[in-house]
C-alpha cells in the first residue's frame, strides 16, 4: 500500500516522561511513510509536549478526569471513525489495549501481556533488557523497521523560548549569567535526592559557575521546597508549578538541569539542556538513553537498593541510594561534566 493511503495511530496512554520517550518512533515513522498520517493518542497533559513535532499529524488527547465508560466511549468513537490501517500500543494497559482494538485498525501491534496480546494482531514479546527508547522502537519491526536509538525531542517554537526569557528577566534572572535548573521532587518518595544535597549542590554550582539557579517543582513538591528553601544558603528563584509547555520553554533556556528521575528529567534532555540525571531505585540504564557526548550525566549508586516506589528499608538503610550520592570530589567532576 502506498505511504500517502496509510492512517497510523500511535498510543502511549500514560505518563509524562514515558510520552517524551517515545518520540523516536514518531520521527522513526514519518522518515519510513513520508505521506502517512500520523496520529497520537495519549493522556492530555502529556501530549501537550508534542505540539510542533513535525512527524504528526493530529493529537487525540484522552482525558483521565472525565468518567472512564463516557471517554473510553468518546475515544473509540474517534477512532473507530478514522479507519486506521495501523495502531501501535506503546503502553499495553486494559484500557490502551481496548482503545486500541476497537480503533478497528487492520494491523495492530502491542505487548504480549496477558489477556491484552489477544487484542493485538501483532502481539509482541521482548525479553532482553534494553534502554525505552528501545524498547519502543522494536515495536516497529512487524512494519520491517529495525531501528535502536534516537534521540528523543520535544520542538519548543521561537515564540515559546522568547516568552519564557521574558518570564525569566522578570524574575531577576540575569540571562549574561550560566542558568542551572534544579528539580527537586518526584512522583514517586523513593526517588527525591535528600533537600540538603540539592540545596549544597545549589550553593556549589553558584561558587563554580557564577550561575543563577532556579528551581522548578511539581504539584505536589511544595514540602521539598519548604525544606530545601531552609538549607540553601544562596540566592535561587523558585518557579511555580507551570504548564508542560511552559515548563519545556523555561528549560531550553537552562545551561544546565539537575533532576531527580521524573518527567522533567526527560524533558530537559528532549530540549536539548544538558541534564544529570540523579537515580536511586530506578536504572538509568533503562530510563536515561540519552547520550553523553550531549552532556547528559546520570548519577547512580552501585549498591543494594528496594528498587520500590516507597522505601521499605529502615534506619540507615533508608534510602541509602540517594543519601550516598554526595558532592564529593569525584562526582563533583560528574555535575561539573554535565553542566560545563
Amino acid at each position: 500500500m502506498a505511504d500517502t493511503l496509510l492512517k497510523i495511530l500511535l498510543s502511549r496512554l500514560k505518563f509524562i516522561g514515558d510520552i517524551v520517550l517515545t518520540t523516536p518512533v514518531i520521527e522513526v515513522l514519518r522518515e519510513k511513510y513520508s505521506g502517512a498520517e500520523i496520529h497520537y493518542l495519549g493522556d492530555k497533559f502529556g501530549v501537550e509536549l508534542l505540539k510542533n513535532n513535525p512527524g504528526l499529524d493530529r493529537i487525540i488527547p484522552y482525558n483521565f478526569d472525565a468518567p472512564s465508560a463516557i471517554e473510553q466511549l468518546r475515544i473509540s468513537s474517534t477512532l473507530r471513525s478514522v479507519k486506521y490501517d495501523v495502531a501501535i500500543d506503546l503502553f499495553g494497559n486494559p484500557r490502551s489495549a481496548l482503545a486500541i482494538y476497537l480503533s478497528g485498525a487492520k494491523m495492530r501491534i502491542g505487548g504480549n501481556f496477558g489477556w491484552r496480546g489477544k487484542t493485538y494482531t501483532h502481539p509482541m514479546v521482548i525479553r532482553e533488557r534494553m534502554t525505552a527508547v528501545a524498547f519502543h522502537l522494536r515495536y516497529l519491526q512487524p512494519l520491517g523497521i529495525d531501528e535502536s536509538y534516537r534521540r528523543p525531542r520535544i520542538y519548543v517554537t521561537d515564540a515559546e523560548a522568547a516568552e519564557a526569557e521574558n518570564y525569566l528577566a522578570s524574575i531577576g534572572i540575569d540571562r549574561a549569567r550560566p542558568i542551572v535548573g534544579l528539580h527537586i521532587g518526584a512522583t514517586w518518595p523513593a526517588k527525591v535526592w535528600p533537600s540538603n544535597n540539592f540545596a549544597r549542590l545549589a550553593d556549589l554550582v553558584t561558587e563554580w559557575l557564577s550561575a543563577d539557579v532556579i528551581v522548578t517543582c511539581g504539584p505536589n513538591d511544595a514540602a521539598y521546597l519548604a525544606e530545601f528553601t531552609t538549607i540553601a544558603k544562596r540566592n535561587f528563584k523558585s518557579l511555580p508549578p507551570r504548564e508542560l509547555r511552559k515548563l519545556a520553554a523555561v528549560i531550553s533556556c537552562c545551561d544546565a538541569y539537575v533532576s531527580n528521575d521524573a518527567a522533567p528529567m526527560h524533558i530537559a534532555a528532549a530540549v536539548g539542556t544538558p541534564t544529570v540525571g540523579i537515580f536511586g531505585p530506578g536504572e538509568p540504564e533503562i530510563w536515561f538513553p540519552y547520550d553523553r557526548k550531549l552532556g547528559h550525566v546520570a548519577l547512580k549508586k552501585d549498591i543494594d537498593c528496594c528498587h520500590r516506589d516507597f522505601c521499605n528499608l529502615t534506619g540507615d538503610d533508608h534510602m541509602r541510594c540517594m543519601k550516598l550520592i554526595m558532592i564529593d570530589d569525584k562526582d563533583r567532576r560528574k555535575f561539573l561534566a554535565g553542566i560545563c
